[in-house]
Order: C-alpha cells, then sequence, then structure tokens
C-alpha cells in the first residue's frame, strides 16, 4: 500500500460546496498541519469571514455522499507558549448582525476591510484603508494564559503587557501562512492566578458542508445566525456536518467518524484549545497553535447523520470506561452470560440545535437511526452505561453510550 505523508500548510476560512481535486489524499495517508489558533485571532481580523482559520479542504480519493470518513488523531503539539481568551462583547457599527463573519468600518463602510497593527490593547488595530479603529468586538472579561516549557501546566498572568509587546514585534507563535492579527496584543488580564492542565484536543474537524460557509459555523447551534445572511436563507442543518464540535475529548488516540455530504469529503481541521471544561461557558478558550498529525480512511457504505467520537479511556469517567478483559471474564462467570470482550464500545454520539433540549433530542434521533433502537431504549442505554456531555452551551451536545461494536463493522 503506498501510503504518504503529507504536510498542509495552507488556510482557509470558509469552507463547503465542491472540493478542489488538487488537494487530494487517499485512504491510509498520514496528515500534518501546523494549525493557527481559533477564535480571538480571526475575531479581531475583519478579512477574516470566519471565527476560524482551518486547514484547506483536502479531496479525500474514493470518498462519496453517503460515506464516514474515519479520522485517528496521531499526535497533537502545543506551538504556543501564550493564550489569551476571555467573554466577547460586539462593538455596535462595526458589524452587520454578526461580529465574528460580517465585520464593517465605522468610517469607510468597508466591508471584512483589511487592518494595521498598529499597538497593543483592543484599539491597536486599525483600518488598513482609513486608519479607523476597526475590531468588531473586544474582550470584556479575559485572561492571558503562559504554559509551562512542557506544556501540561497553565497559569493565568497577573500582567500581560509584556506578551502584548512582544506580539506586536512578531513574537507571535503563528504558522507563516496564516492571516489572523495575534491576540496577544489584546493586553488582557482581568482573571489571574488560575492554574490549569494542558489537554489538547481539536475543536473543529470533519467534512465539509454542502453548502459554503464559514467554517466556525459548521453546527447547528449555528444555524439560526447562518439563516440572517440572505445568500443562505434556504440553508437547511442537513447541509451541515456538525464538524465544530468543540467536544474535549478529541484528542490523541481518539477517532472521529464524520459524515460525508460532498464528493471527496473535504476533510479539515481547526480551532486547536489547550484546555477546556464541558460547555465551553465563555464562548471561547485557550486558543493555541499546535502541530497536528493525523490518519485518515473512507468507510464505504458507513451512514452517519453525525459526528461520532470513540474517545480514549483516559477521556472517560470511570463508570463509563470501556470494559477490560477480566471484567468481562468476571461478569459472564458471575451471570452465566457469554459477553465478548470486543462485543461493545464506547461511543460519543453528536447532537446539535438552538439549545441543548434541541441537541439532545437530535443525538437521540441519530443514535436511533445509526442503531435501529427506539428512541426510548436509546435513552435508557445512555442513562445507564453512559450520559449527556455539553460541548457548547449554546446547543452542541453529545451523547456517550457503551454501543454495540456490530454496528461499526464496517
Amino acid at each position: 500500500m503506498d501510503v504518504k505523508e503529507i504536510f498542509i500548510d495552507e488556510f482557509v476560512d470558509t469552507i463547503g460546496g465542491k472540493v478542489n481535486e488538487k488537494n487530494s489524499v487517499k485512504s491510509d495517508d498520514i496528515l500534518s498541519v501546523e494549525l493557527p489558533p481559533g477564535c480571538w485571532g480571526p475575531m479581531i481580523t475583519p478579512s477574516i469571514k470566519s471565527g476560524h482559520e482551518v486547514s484547506v479542504p483536502l479531496y479525500v480519493e474514493g470518498a462519496e455522499k453517503g460515506d464516514s470518513l474515519l479520522i485517528e488523531v496521531l499526535d497533537i503539539q502545543v506551538i504556543s507558549e501564550y493564550s489569551i481568551s476571555g467573554i466577547s462583547e460586539g462593538v455596535e457599527g462595526r458589524y452587520d448582525f454578526d461580529p465574528t463573519t460580517k465585520a464593517i468600518c465605522p468610517e469607510c463602510n468597508t466591508k471584512n476591510p483589511l487592518t494595521e497593527v498598529k499597538g497593543i490593547g483592543k484599539d491597536g488595530i486599525v483600518c488598513k484603508k482609513c486608519g479607523a479603529k476597526i475590531i468588531p468586538q473586544f474582550i470584556k472579561n479575559g485572561y492571558t494564559m503562559k504554559f509551562d516549557d512542557s506544556k501540561k501546566y497553565g497559569l493565568t498572568l497577573e500582567d500581560s503587557e509584556e506578551v502584548a509587546k512582544n506580539a506586536l514585534q512578531g513574537n507571535d507563535y503563528l504558522p507563516k501562512n496564516s492571516h489572523q492579527n495575534s491576540s496577544l496584543i489584546l493586553n488582557v488580564s482581568d482573571v489571574a492566578g488560575v492554574i490549569s492542565r494542558v489537554n489538547p484536543f481539536i475543536g473543529n474537524i470533519g467534512c465539509v458542508p454542502e453548502v459554503e460557509i464559514p467554517s466556525s459555523r459548521n453546527c447547528g447551534d449555528s444555524l439560526k445566525s447562518l439563516l440572517k445572511d440572505k445568500k443562505l436563507s434556504d440553508l437547511e442543518k442537513d447541509n451541515l456536518t456538525d464538524a465544530h464540535m468543540d467536544v474535549n475529548t478529541v484528542t490523541v488516540g481518539s477517532k472521529v467518524l464524520c459524515p460525508v455530504k460532498v464528493e471527496g469529503a473535504g476533510l479539515y481541521l481547526g480551532d486547536v484549545h489547550a484546555m477546556q471544561g464541558d460547555g465551553e461557558l465563555a464562548g471561547h478558550t485557550t486558543d493555541i497553535t499546535a502541530r497536528v498529525t493525523l490518519k485518515v480512511k473512507v468507510i464505504k457504505g458507513l451512514k452517519t447523520e453525525g459526528p461520532i467520537i470513540i474517545p480514549t479511556d483516559e477521556n472517560l469517567i470511570h463508570n463509563f470506561r470501556n470494559f477490560s478483559p477480566e471484567e468481562i471474564d468476571y461478569i459472564n462467570k458471575k451471570f452465566n452470560s457469554s459477553i465478548s470482550v470486543d462485543e461493545f464500545i464506547m461511543a460519543q454520539f453528536i447532537g446539535s440545535g438552538s439549545n441543548i433540549e434541541e441537541g439532545i433530542d437530535n443525538a437521540v434521533n441519530r443514535i436511533s437511526s445509526f442503531t435501529g433502537f427506539s428512541k426510548d431504549e436509546v435513552i435508557n442505554r445512555c442513562t445507564m452505561s453512559g450520559g449527556v456531555g455539553i460541548g457548547r452551551v449554546s446547543g452542541l451536545v453529545y451523547l456517550t453510550m457503551l454501543t454495540p461494536r456490530k454496528f461499526f463493522n464496517h
């Protein structure tokens, strides 16, 4: 088998529709990409029409609509020394209904204008055409986090001015082909002295939607925002692939099954986080530059309505980890059963909607469709052998369930 190792160094903001065949890969190819941070960098770069810069979508040979793509995360290497994040607040007059994708210069009215970085802080970025203060949203309460040399721990700083000044001089840890302004120039340190463990994961990973949209909006909880755009007024939830999950189990060793909606799949990824609690309550977290290595495989004929994550046991609470051979042997002897150690696997099914309740209902429906279980049986199985997890409190959830492995025989 001719397996290639491919390095990706091209980034885009919008995705969807037809995939360019010049960027092609095959099943079992190894892919590597150094990804720029998501969220705050793009959010203060009005020319970027998305909350993310993601890797250019790849044409996966043999992938057709109705198939699935299996992505195995082999490695995530943290490159950034610092990360900045916090709660956002839009600036009236500087955007049209969505500050992340529809920025407008308040002086010359240029849409998604090019910018120049003149200084640090929220007023340091200006319109390249007229010089007006330009960023469409501020961090109303936030922090700058420093990572230790081993990239195992982070600490939020009391003073981030030196970090901001260094970023202004080019010490921003961004990949060469990234187009975003460095968020490190914002100089935010409202929340100081907080320590956290680093557990990097990929927030946006999967296949492109059927229609071209901002990469950060490829998720059902963004549908209402997308429908405000007249060009997308006919968009339906089924056109999306829910690749923007922000689920913190997409770490090294995990696998993700992604629905293919277009010929060639359009594999892309971005938005790596250093760490995040369930729900991403602040709306944003510690976005970083990271080098990601993964393996891709086309699964013919396996139709999935949304992403399915196969997490590592380390990212599951003890009660709902996969059973060990010793446990299965004990159970079979105790209950006179004949369960195989490979009979079940813990899987996490993504659901989305305009709120958490809709997201849960969507996930239940997707599991029912995938397995053939009734919705009531799905609910019971998730209650006994898994539970509800939250990617984003805006309506992106996942249901963990001990799932018969036969459904993954493809």
